[in-house]
C-alpha cells in the first residue's frame, strides 16, 4: 500500500477520497511521529473538540485501510509509504530519471481545503522543496542530453525545469536559463523579456504582415545547424510557394530575439536581378564602409573578417554559378552564417539543403487547428468568409494539397463564394486551386519550372505521374527508361523528393505531370501498362520471400503498396485475372499477418467487381470472405463464399475449409472448427502447400485447445513449427510461438511458456509483424498476471490493445479489455475495473465472439466476489456454464469459483440469456 502524494492525494487501492485525513495521513508519513493533539490544533483550529475530530479522521482512515494509522501512547504515526520518500530517495541517488517518472504533479495538487495558516505554511513548503528536487533532476538530465548531442531530449528537460523555476519563485535561474540557450528553447524568449536583457542586435529582416504559422520542426531544426551543430551555410529548397521566404524570415527574427549573432542578421532579397553584382549586394545589406572600388569576394571577405553575423540570401538560385564562391566566403570568414532559400540545390560542399514540405496537417498544439486549416481560416477570414460547420472539408482540402500555402492560400481566397464542401470539389486533383484577382498564378509557377528543365528531365517528368506513394529507381527505370542523372537533376530543383532511396511527387507536381503525359496519349498508355507489368512482376517475384517474412519483400509491401494496388486495378479492369488469381493466397496472407483487414478485401472485392467467371471469381472470393471474418462480418463472409463449391483443386479446398473452420469457431463451434480443419490440413498435404498446411495445422490446435485437449493441441503446434522451420517460413514460426507459448501458460509451464513468447515477440519485431506483436504481447500479460505483477501485466495488456486497434483485431481489443478489468480488480481500481470490463464485453457482443462474452461473465463474477458480492457473483457463474461456447478452462475456472460460494448465497436463478446478464451489468450493446 502507498500513499500518493504528487499530482493527487490518494491512498492507492482504495476508494478513499476525502482530503482532510488523508493530509493528515501525508503529514504523519513525512513528518513521522506527532502527539494527537498537537495534530488536532493544527488540523482544526477552530474546531470546538479538535481531538474529537481527530477521531473522526482516524476512524474513516483506518475503516478504509486497517492498520493506516497506529498509535505509540499518545502518538499517532503511519507505516505507509510516500511517492514523495521514493522521489528523495531517487534525489539522494542521483536516479534522475525515476525521480522525474514519479513526479505526477505538484504536492497534493488540486487540494481544496480550509487550512489553518500554519497547516498551509506546511503545504506550501512541501510544495516548494518538490519543485527543488524535480527541477534539479530535469537539469542534470538536460545536462546529460546535451553531451549525447540529444538537443530535443535537452529542451524538454530545461523547460521543464523553467516552468518549475518560474512557477515557484526559486533562486537564480542562472543554469537554467544556460540549458534553455543551449538547446534552443524557444522559452528563452521569455526570460530574455522578463529580465530585461541588453540593447538589441543590429536586426534587418522584414517584418511580415500576418502571423507565422506552423513549422516548429522546420525552425528548430534551422537553428540547431546553423547555431548548436556547427553548420555555416543552410539553404531551404523547395516548390514555388511552398513558403521557403516566410520560413526564412520567421528563422532570421528569430537569431534576432536570441541574439545568437553578436553583429546581426541581415536580409537580402534576390528575386530582382539575376546580373547583379552579388558581392556588392552583399556589403551594402552588410553597410559596410564604401571602399575605393566595387568589391570583389576577396574584398567582401576580408572586410567581413571576424564579424558575428548571419546573411539570409533570399532566391540564391538565380546565382548559382556563384556557388562556389560564396563557399569559399564562408571558410575565410571563420564566424559568417548563410541561411538561404532556392528552388534549386546549389550543390556546394559547404552547403547544408533542407527540403521543405508543406505546412503541417496534424495540430501541433492538442485542440487547436493544424497549421494548414489555420492557415486557410485565416486567410477566408480576410474575405469575410464564415466557414460554419466546413472545417473537416477544409481538413480534407489541406491534406489533398500536402498543407502546400500557395494552394491552401488560393482556394481560401475563394471562401466567400463557395461553401467548404464545394472548395474541396472545385479544387481537388486534377483541378489546381487556381487565383482570384491574377496575382500568384500557381499552375504558371509550376509550367515555369518544368520549362526550365532540361531535355532528359522534361521526357521523363511527365511519366512520373503514374507513380502512387512513390517509387524507386530501379521502378523509374523499368517503366520510363530514366536514369539516375535524371532523377537526381529533378531532385535537386525539388520537382522531386528522394529520401532513403525513394523517390516522389508532389501532388501539384503529380497533377502537372499528369497533364503533361495526357498530351502525350500513346505514350500515356504505354506508361500505365508498362507500370501495371512492372509491379505485378515485382510482386510475384517476391511471393515466396513475402510468404518467409523476408524483410526486403515485407517492406516492398509496406513502401509500395500504393503501385501496386493501382498496378492490381488496372489489371483487374483489364481483364487480367488469370495473372492475378495465384497472386490471391499469398496477397491474403501478407494483408492477414499485418492485421491490413480493410485494405486487403478492398483489394480482392476490386477483381470480384468486374471477374464474371465463376472459376476465376472463388480465390478472390474467399480472400476476401476470410478478411471479413477477421474484421467480425460473419454474415458478409457466408454470402460472399455462397457462389463457391469444392472441386478437383486441393488448394482451393484447403482455403474453403480453412474459412468453414474460422466461421464455426468465432460462433463457440470448436468440434465443428477442429473437423473443418483437419480436412483443410488434409488437403493443403495433398496440394503440398506447407503455408496451407501449418495453416490449418495451427488453428486445428487452438480449436482442441477450446475443447480441453491440451496435449493433442501442444503436438498440432509442434507439428506446424517444425514445418515452419523445416520452409524457413519466420513470420509463421512468430505466430506458432505465441499460441503455443499461450497453451503452455494454460498448461501451468509458465517458465517455457514466458521463453516461447519472448522469442516469438523478438521475431516479430524484427520482421516487422504488427498483427501478431499484439498478441504476444497480450499472452505475457496472461502470464503477469498469473504471477502477480499486476503492474506489469496492465502494461502489457494496454500495449496489446493500441497494437489491437491499429491493426482492427476487434476481437484481441475485446480480449485485453477483459483483461485490463481483471487485473485493475487484482489492484482494488474497483472503476477501471469495471469500465474495461464493460468495454470488452461490448467489443465481443458486437463481434459475435460468444466464448469471450462468456469468459467475460466469469471474470466480472471475479470481481463481484472481491468487492463481497457472492450473489450476483453465482447468477454470473451460473449463466457462463450454461453457455456451450465457454472454453474448457474458463468452464473449470467457473467450476472452481463455484465450489467456493455457500450454497445459501445462491438463491437466485441464472440470467435467461447473455444479452440479459450484459443488460444488467450496465453494458451497452447494439440491437
Amino acid at each position: 500500500m502507498r500513499l500518493r502524494l504528487l499530482g493527487s492525494l490518494e491512498l492507492e487501492g482504495v476508494r478513499f477520497t476525502r482530503p482532510k485525513p488523508l493530509l493528515l495521513l501525508a503529514y504523519l508519513a513525512l513528518e513521522g511521529s506527532r502527539e494527537r493533539r498537537f495534530l488536532a490544533e493544527l488540523f482544526w483550529p477552530e474546531a470546538k473538540r479538535p481531538l474529537g475530530s481527530l477521531s473522526v479522521a482516524l476512524t474513516q482512515l483506518n475503516k478504509a485501510h486497517p492498520g493506516a494509522v497506529r498509535a505509540h501512547g499518545r502518538r499517532l504515526y503511519t507505516p505507509l509509504a510516500t511517492d514523495v520518500d521514493e522521489l528523495i530517495d531517487a534525489v539522494a541517488r542521483g536516479a534522475w530519471e525515476r525521480a522525474v517518472r514519479l513526479y505526477g504533479g505538484a504536492f497534493a495538487e488540486g487540494l481544496d481545503l480550509c487550512m489553518g495558516h500554519e497547516l498551509e505554511e506546511w503545504v506550501y513548503q512541501m510544495r516548494e522543496r518538490v519543485a527543488v528536487w524535480v527541477a534539479r533532476a530535469h537539469l542534470e538530465l538536460g545536462h546529460q542530453a546535451l553531451h549525447r548531442g540529444a538537443f530535443d531530449r535537452a529542451r524538454e528537460h530545461a523547460e521543464a525545469a523553467y516552468g518549475l523555476e518560474r512557477a515557484w519563485g526559486l533562486s537564480d535561474p542562472a543554469t537554467t536559463v544556460e540549458l534553455l540557450r543551449k538547446s534552443g528553447s524557444p522559452l528563452l524568449d521569455d526570460f530574455v523579456r522578463d529580465h530585461g536583457r541588453t540593447e538589441p542586435v543590429p536586426c534587418r529582416v522584414p517584418r511580415p504582415v500576418a502571423r507565422h504559422l506552423g513549422r516548429r520542426e522546420e525552425l528548430e531544426t534551422i537553428e540547431r545547424l546553423l547555431v548548436r551543430e556547427g553548420q555555416r551555410w543552410v539553404t531551404l529548397v523547395g516548390l514555388a510557394g511552398v513558403g521557403k521566404t516566410r520560413t526564412a524570415i520567421e528563422a532570421a527574427q528569430r537569431f534576432c530575439r536570441r541574439r545568437y549573432f553578436a553583429d546581426g542578421v541581415v536580409w537580402l532579397g534576390l528575386d530582382a536581378d539575376a546580373d547583379a553584382d552579388l558581392p556588392a549586394r552583399i556589403a551594402e545589406a552588410l553597410q559596410l564602409a564604401p571602399g575605393p572600388r566595387r568589391p570583389g569576394w576577396d574584398d567582401l571577405a576580408a572586410r567581413i573578417d571576424q564579424r558575428s553575423v548571419c546573411i539570409v540570401l533570399d532566391g540564391i538560385e538565380r546565382f548559382h554559378p556563384q556557388a562556389g564562391e560564396l563557399a569559399r566566403l564562408v571558410v575565410r570568414c571563420p564566424n559568417l552564417h548563410l541561411l538561404a532559400t532556392s528552388r534549386v540545390r546549389l550543390g556546394a560542399a559547404e552547403e547544408r539543403c533542407l527540403y521543405l514540405d508543406g505546412l503541417s496537417i496534424d495540430p501541433e498544439v492538442p485542440g487547436e487547428p493544424s497549421p494548414a486549416v489555420a492557415l486557410f481560416l485565416e486567410r477566408a477570414r480576410r474575405v469575410q468568409a464564415a466557414l460554419g460547420e466546413g472545417v473537416a472539408a477544409v481538413e480534407e482540402l489541406c491534406r489533398v494539397w500536402q498543407g502546400h500555402p500557395l494552394a491552401i492560400e488560393l482556394a481560401a481566397s475563394w471562401a466567400d463564394l463557395f461553401p467548404a464542401e464545394e472548395l474541396v470539389r472545385r479544387f481537388s486533383p486534377p483541378h489546381l486551386p487556381r487565383p482570384r484577382n491574377g496575382e500568384g498564378d500557381l499552375e504558371a509557377l509550376l509550367e515555369e519550372a518544368y520549362e526550365q528543365l532540361p531535355p532528359a528531365a522534361r521526357r521523363v517528368f511527365p511519366g512520373l505521374g503514374v507513380f502512387e506513394g512513390g517509387f524507386d529507381v530501379e521502378a523509374a527505370a523499368a517503366v520510363l527508361g530514366a536514369d539516375a542523372d535524371t532523377l537526381a537533376v529533378l531532385s535537386d530543383r525539388a520537382l522531386v523528393w528522394a529520401r532513403n532511396g525513394r523517390l516522389g511527387l508532389h501532388p501539384l507536381l503529380r497533377q502537372l505531370a499528369l497533364r503533361r503525359l495526357a498530351q502525350r496519349p500513346g505514350e500515356e498508355a504505354e506508361v500505365r501498362s508498362a507500370h501495371a507489368r512492372h509491379y505485378l512482376e515485382r510482386l510475384s517475384r517476391h511471393v515466396q520471400e513475402l510468404n518467409r517474412g523476408d524483410e526486403p519483400a515485407l517492406a516492398l509491401m509496406r513502401g509500395d503498396h500504393a503501385n501496386l494496388r493501382a498496378a492490381w486495378e488496372r489489371a483487374a479492369a483489364w481483364g487480367w485475372h488469370d495473372r492475378l488469381a495465384p497472386l490471391a493466397e499469398p496477397l491474403l496472407r501478407f494483408f492477414d499477418r499485418q492485421g491490413r483487414f480493410e485494405e486487403g478485401r478492398r483489394w480482392f472485392e476490386a477483381v470480384l467487381a468486374r471477374a464474371k467467371d465463376g472459376g476465376l471469381r472463388a480465390p478472390f472470393a474467399l480472400a476476401a470472405a476470410w478478411l471479413w471474418i477477421r474484421l467480425g462480418e460473419l454474415e458478409t463472409a457466408e454470402r460472399l463464399m455462397e457462389g463457391v463449391a469444392a472441386g478437383p483443386d486441393p488448394a482451393l479446398d484447403a482455403r474453403i475449409e480453412q474459412n468453414r473452420g474460422m466461421l464455426a469457431y468465432r460462433r463457440g463451434d470448436f468440434t465443428s472448427a477442429a473437423e473443418h480443419w483437419r480436412r483443410a490440413a488434409a488437403c493443403a498435404l495433398e496440394s503440398a502447400d506447407p503455408w496451407a498446411r501449418t495453416a490449418a495445422l495451427q488453428n486445428l490446435a487452438i480449436a482442441v485447445f477450446s475443447t480441453g485437449d491440451h496435449e493433442a493441441a501442444r503436438r498440432f503446434f509442434l507439428e506446424a513449427l517444425a514445418t515452419q522451420e523445416a520452409h524457413g517460413h519466420e513470420a509463421d514460426m512468430a505466430k506458432t510461438y505465441n499460441n503455443l507459448g499461450n497453451l503452455l501458460r494454460v498448461m501451468g509451464r509458465s517458465d517455457e511458456a514466458e521463453r516461447m513468447l519472448n522469442q516469438g515477440l523478438r521475431l516479430a519485431r524484427r520482421l516487422g509483424l504488427g498483427q501478431i506483436e499484439p498478441f504476444l504481447l497480450y499472452n505475457l500479460g496472461q502470464l503477469a498476471l498469473a504471477s502477480g505483477r499486476y503492474e506489469a501485466a496492465l502494461g502489457r495488456f494496454a500495449a496489446a490493445l493500441e497494437g489491437g486497434r491499429r491493426s482492427r483485431e476487434r476481437v484481441l481489443e475485446a480480449s485485453c479489455h477483459l483483461n485490463l478489468g481483471l487485473a485493475s480488480a487484482q489492484l482494488r481500481r474497483w472503476v477501471e475495473a469495471e469500465r474495461h470490463l464493460r468495454q470488452g464485453l461490448a467489443a465481443a457482443w458486437r463481434v459475435g465472439e460468444a466464448a469471450e462474452v462468456a469468459r467475460g461473465l466469469v471474470v466480472w463474477a471475479r470481481l463481484e466476489l472481491a468487492q463481497e458480492n457472492p450473489r450476483r457473483a453465482c447468477r454470473l457463474l451460473r449463466t457462463a456454464l450454461e453457455l456451450p461456447e465457454l472454453r474448457a478452462h474458463n468452464r473449470r475456472e467457473a467450476e472452481e469459483l463455484m465450489e467456493t460460494l455457500d450454497p445459501g448465497v445462491c438463491p437466485e436463478a441464472p440470467y435467461r440469456s447473455p444479452a440479459e446478464a450484459l443488460e444488467d451489468l450496465g453494458v451497452v450493446t447494439p440491437a
